[in-house]
Parts: C-alpha cells; sequence; structure tokens
C-alpha cells in the first residue's frame, strides 16, 4: 500500500542508476537518493510499499544461466563485519551478502528489501518483514533479529562506527515475533529516518551470536553467499539458489543470472583497464588517464560524483591545521583551478558542497564565495600575522615547530592524483609550508584517520547522499574516542545541525544542515576543491545500482 499524492513532494528520483566508484579512500558508502522516506511523503509521515516494478537491468541480449562475473576493486576490503565498517569498498562487498529493510531502486524510490511494508512517523518506522525471507543456512530471518542488528549498532559499548550515522544515536529497535514486524523509534523527530536505515545491513542469527565469524564469512539473506575469501586477491561468492525476495521479488534464476561473482583485488588502475577491455573483468571503474581508450570501446558505464579532493585537516594537538590561520592560508595559496584539472582531468568538476550524489535532498551551493579566494600575497600575509617566520630554507616557523605537513591521499587515485598532490606541495611551499605526499590504502584508513592519527591533511572522500550522514565525523568526540578524524570543534557546525536533526519536515532541516555546513567551509574545517565524476564500466554485464549500491539480484550477463 502507499500513502495518497502529497502535492509539497519533492521530485529526487535519479535519471539512471549510479554506481559509485571508489577512487580510493572514500569512506561511507550512500544510503539512498530519495528526499522522500515514504511514496508520496516528504516529511516522513506515511506509508509505504513498492508501489512500480523492479527497474529493468538493460536492453541488451542476455547470456546463459550460469557462469562468473567479475568485479576489479582497488583495495581488500578488510573486515567484512557490516556494523564495523565505513569503508567504501568494505560495505560494497558486503552489499551482495546482506540485505537491508528496505533500499532505493534506480528511479530514486524507496522499495521493499526484506520488509514488504512500512509505516513512518515522525519518530518511528515500524517495518513488516517478508515471512519468506531466509538466511542462507536456511533459518528463518526474525524480527527479534532485525531488531538485534540495530541495537548492536546503536550500543555505544560496541564501537559500531555507524553510529550516528546510518542509525541515529538515540535510536531503539523493539520486535514482535509473531506479527513480524520490527520498529526503530527516536527520541524526537528526524526527518531522515527510513533513508538512513536503507543502509544498514541485516545480519542473520549465527553472526549475531558469533560477529568473530562476520570478519571472513558472511552470514545474510542476501542474493550471494560468500563462499571464498583470499584476502588481498579475491572474493568469490556463490549464488544463493533459494532467494526470491528483495526489490525484484523473484527467484533469483534464469537468463543470464550467474552462478558465481567475483571481487578480484587489483591495486593498479591500468591494468585493471586492461583486464575490462579483454573481458577478463566485467566491471570497473579506470583512471582518468585510462578514460579515453576505455570509452572508445564502446562499453556501458554508469557514474556518480565523488568528492576526490576533499580537503581536511588535522586538527589535533601538535598539527599544524589546529591553526586556522594555517588552514585559511593553505586554501588561499591553492591554485584549485589548475589541481584539479591535473587530479581529475576532464572528469573533474568544482565542488558546490559536501554531498555529491545526485539528486541531491538538499541541494545549494555552500563552497562559493566561502573558501578563500586563490591569492598568494594573502596567503603569505595570514601565515605572518599569525606569527609564523619564515626560516633559511623558506619553511616557516613558530614556538619552535616547523609548519611541515603530511599529507595523505588514495593510492587509487592513480598517477594523476599522485601529480596533483605533488602540485599542491609546489604551491604550498611557495607561502613557506613543507607538504610531503603519501598515498594510502583504503584499508589503512580506520589506522591512521581513528588510530594513529599519523596525518596533518589530505583528500580524504566521505560519500555519502544525506548531510546527517556526515555529522558523527565532523562534529562530537575526536578519534580515537569517536569518529571526527579531522578533530573539529566548529559550535556553529554543532548548534545548527543538532537542530537539524530534530526537525520532522525536510525543507526545514534542509535549511539548517545548508547553514551548519556553510559554517564549515567558511572556517575551512573541511575545504572541498573538487569532486570526479567518475565512471564504472561494465564488459559483458548488465545490473542494476541506485546511489552506488548494486542490487546483487540484478546482475546478468550479457552476448
Amino acid at each position: 500500500m502507499s500513502a495518497p499524492h502529497d502535492p509539497r513532494r519533492l521530485d529526487m528520483r535519479t535519471t539512471r542508476p549510479l554506481l559509485a566508484i571508489a577512487m580510493g579512500g572514500a569512506l561511507v558508502l550512500s544510503a539512498c537518493s530519495n528526499s522522500s522516506d515514504s511514496p508520496g511523503s516528504p516529511d516522513g509521515n506515511g506509508t509505504g510499499a513498492a508501489t512500480q516494478s523492479p527497474g529493468e537491468t538493460g536492453t541488451a541480449e542476455l547470456g546463459e544461466a550460469g557462469g562468473t562475473i567479475t568485479m576489479a576493486i582497488g583495495d581488500d576490503p578488510g573486515n567484512l563485519d557490516p556494523a564495523m565498517t565505513v569503508l567504501q569498498v568494505t560495505r560494497g562487498v558486503g552489499r551482495m551478502a546482506y540485505d537491508s529493510l528496505v533500499r532505493t531502486s534506480p528511479d530514486g524510490e524507496i522499495v521493499p528489501n526484506l520488509a514488504t511494508e512500512w509505516e513512518v512517523t515522525p519518530t518511528s518506522v515500524t517495518f513488516s518483514l517478508n515471512p519468506d525471507a531466509t538466511c542462507a543456512d536456511g533459518t528463518p530471518f526474525t524480527a527479534t533479529d532485525a531488531a538485534d542488528n540495530i541495537s548492536f549498532i546503536a550500543d555505544p559499548e560496541n564501537a559500531s562506527p555507524l553510529l550516528g550515522i546510518m542509525v541515529p544515536t538515540d535510536a531503539t529497535a523493539s520486535a514482535d515475533d509473531e506479527a513480524g514486524t520490527v520498529t526503530v523509534e527516536v527520541s524526537a523527530p528526524n526527518a531522515f529516518l527510513l533513508s538512513n536505515l536503507t543502509s544498514v545491513f541485516m545480519v542473520c542469527r549465527s553472526g549475531l551470536d558469533d560477529r568473530e565469524t562476520l570478519a571472513q564469512a558472511t552470514a545474510g539473506t542476501g542474493p550471494w553467499v560468500l563462499e571464498e575469501a583470499a584476502p588481498n586477491d579475491s572474493y568469490t561468492f556463490a549464488r544463493n539458489e533459494d532467494y526470491s525476495w528483495g526489490p525484484r521479488q523473484e527467484p533469483f534464476e534464469g537468463e543470464g543470472v550467474p552462478d558465481t561473482f567475483v571481487f578480484r583485488v587489483i591495486p593498479n588502475m591500468t591494468t585493471t583497464a586492461n583486464l575490462l577491455l579483454a573481458g577478463e573483468v566485467n566491471i570497473a571503474g579506470v583512471s582518468p588517464g585510462d578514460e579515453e581508450r576505455v570509452q572508445a570501446a564502446g562499453l556501458d558505464r554508469y557514474g556518480a560524483a565523488s568528492p576526490l579532493g576533499e580537503t581536511f585537516f588535522n586538527q589535533g594537538p601538535g598539527h599544524p591545521g589546529a591553526d586556522p590561520a594555517v588552514r585559511k592560508a593553505l586554501i588561499a595559496a591553492t591554485d584549485i583551478e589548475m589541481v584539479a584539472a591535473v587530479g581529475a582531468g576532464a572528469a573533474g568538476q568544482v565542488s558546490t558542497g559536501l554531498v555529491t550524489l545526485e539528486p541531491k535532498v538538499c541541494p545549494g551551493d555552500t563552497v562559493s564565495g566561502n573558501l578563500p579566494a586563490y591569492n598568494v600575497e594573502a596567503a603569505n600575509a595570514m601565515l605572518d600575522d599569525a606569527g609564523w617566520v619564515r626560516g633559511a630554507d623558506g619553511i616557516r616557523e613558530k614556538d619552535g615547530n616547523r609548519l611541515s605537513l603530511k599529507f595523505i591521499f588514495a593510492q587509487r587515485g592513480g598517477d594523476e592524483l599522485a601529480a596533483a598532490a605533488e602540485l599542491l606541495s609546489q604551491q604550498w611551499r611557495e607561502v613557506g609550508a613543507e607538504m610531503s605526499p603519501s598515498t594510502i590504502a583504503a584499508t589503512q584508513l580506520n589506522e591512521v584517520l581513528f588510530a594513529s592519527g599519523d596525518w596533518d591533511a589530505g583528500w580524504i572522500p566521505v560519500t555519502v547522499d544525506l548531510p546527517s550522514q556526515l555529522l558523527a565525523f565532523l562534529s562530537g568526540p575526536a578519534a580515537p574516542d569517536g569518529t571526527n578524524f579531522a578533530h573539529i570543534d566548529n559550535e556553529t557546525y554543532t548548534a545548527k545541525s543538532a537542530e537539524a536533526n530534530v526537525q520532522g519536515e525536510i525543507e526545514a532541516a534542509c535549511a539548517l544542515w545548508i547553514e551548519a555546513e556553510t559554517a564549515l567551509i567558511q572556517n575551512v574545517d573541511v575545504a572541498p576543491m573538487f569532486d570526479i565524476v567518475a565512471s564504472n564500466y561494465l564488459n559483458g554485464v548488465t545490473l542494476d545500482a541506485a546511489s552506488g549500491e548494486i542490487d546483487g539480484s540484478s546482475i546478468r550477463s550479457t552476448q
């Protein structure tokens, strides 16, 4: 059933499937791309269920049933426990084996997954589970299982990085196994509650009871089951022959349906492009330098904007970025257009905000006019006024501390991003800052950002499609005690985001989120330099995806 049409509803449907590209080091996979929390209800009030047929997998002629589809990933996913990671690559792998209660369709609607219906109020969502859904081991998936998944993340003792991102900090979950319903409640109105829950993967009872097994195995209800994990090499999934629920609500079998799906770890993007063109890999993203020859092959592709040049400074004690004059001066010393041209090429575009995935729930430009303009003379003056004095070698010092920064960026960015980092180093040196570029693999991010803190600045893409999902990264307890990896303490952002988080209507919430984000950028707590419109290319396969999340049951081989 669906709610009556609401004329206030914002039209936020995507125009084509989106596939998030992990150019490397992206922290969060998107949750959804629809502003409406239920069909016909922008305020998240009402009821909702599937009101449309599942999206088509494509127009290409399908191949025979069976066989293998291979997707290239640039980094090993590491610990596969879906409640203990915010890494894009890991969540992409986990999506094959785990279902969420609801998910987003390619055209932006929230549709059934494990739940067939849902009822939304300003402070709660009640889901009715599909009674036919079972775990891969044959056991039923119960409402208590669903509630326990939410409760695990919501318990601060478990230190799930999804708390405050996918699951609100005040969320509680309760179950009625006889009725087959699970209810998630919050203490104040939350316009994005249902939207956030589209990306909470549900673990079956065997995994809930023994979470250590989830590091290199899966315990889900999804269309694929992890058969073999070979870290830093490949992850092989077998088709779940009993799967018949999810957004398509039909048996996962028939023409073009593969028996095996493999994630192959290939760090070198040029090698990836070669294998893609040779047909040895079916799904892959490529670097800007390889884009032209891959496009020339006429392969289908699906793209999404990623905040590749999203710049953070470590504001922890003892780091240069703790001084706002340093942050503002270094951005003023940066010719962003030149750096973007080198790092992203023709696929680059000017950043307009922290949320890059379309359609944006809260549209607006928070960047233009809010970052310091490119002006080397002004940058030098800022540092002079802040007491940073040039030494004999041209590098500035203050209170015996050298203005030296370790700058981290994605290993998967390829030669282009490395060249952009070198250019940035040269530009910063002109104003007396010594910057050492350092590549980092996606699986190193957890240790560097949330534990060791061994970084001073960097391009750290945080890919989300709801501003509320940024809150835990940009405020609150600093790492290692929390997920605020840059040690940001912006009073305006904290106040405005807290106010936004208790709005029941999307328009009111968005106005406050825009103010909150603007405050961050004006203080250079985060400096979005450039985005990249990156693509995943398909060779011999067709599929559906929304906001970077592949529908595993839509994968079909083509002739």
